[in-house]
């Protein structure tokens, strides 16, 4: 029977071959477990920032489900939505800009929506990192022919969720 020496936290420990055995492969283990499992909480937060518009009738202040309604950003190629029956539409910002322009298109009538706005960065949490937020006003050149008026009901524009089962805080109301 071969006894091994070892040092352990400068002690010297006598120990048969099947002990250390069993002893480096607990250490192994638990240094495995030890580096691939994190305190750390994952994000749950989106970085991902867009305006929330919702639709309004606008004699009654109801809620509008608007048919056929295309969403598209102007002198982009993007378009948001394509002839889609929503109450709510998300609409991101450009964030190497100051000014974005949509083309709200209900049916066959096209108005544009030009927002205005000013950006800046906040720390969301060290798993998350930082996202842009912007601050924004409607654009005195926005042409309405469908829409009766549009209202800013909260001119921050942060991170939202695009689950179904979310709801995000509203930024802009179209009047119909």
């Amino acid at each position: 029977m071969r006894i091994y020496v070892t040092l352990w936290f400068d002690k010297v420990i006598i120990m048969k071959r099947a002990q250390l055995v069993k002893l480096w492969i607990w250490g192994t283990i638990s240094l495995m477990i030890g580096l691939t499992c994190s305190c750390d909480e994952f994000c749950e937060e989106s970085n991902r920032t867009a305006m929330v518009v919702n639709f309004y009738i606008a004699d009654t202040d109801s809620v509008l489900e608007v048919e056929k309604l295309t969403v598209q950003g102007l002198d982009t190629d993007s378009v948001l939505y394509r002839e889609v029956t929503a109450k709510t539409v998300l609409c991101p910002l450009n964030p190497g800009a100051d000014l974005t322009k949509y083309i709200f298109t209900n049916d066959t009538i096209t108005d544009t929506i030009i927002i205005s706005y000013t950006r800046h960065t906040g720390f969301v949490s060290s798993e998350c990192g930082c996202v842009n937020y912007s601050s924004i006003e409607i654009d005195p050149n926005t042409i309405f022919n469908s829409i009766k008026k549009i209202e800013i009901t909260n001119p921050t524009v942060g991170p939202v969720s695009y689950r179904p089962d979310v709801i995000n805080e509203e930024n802009i109301r179209i009047y119909y």
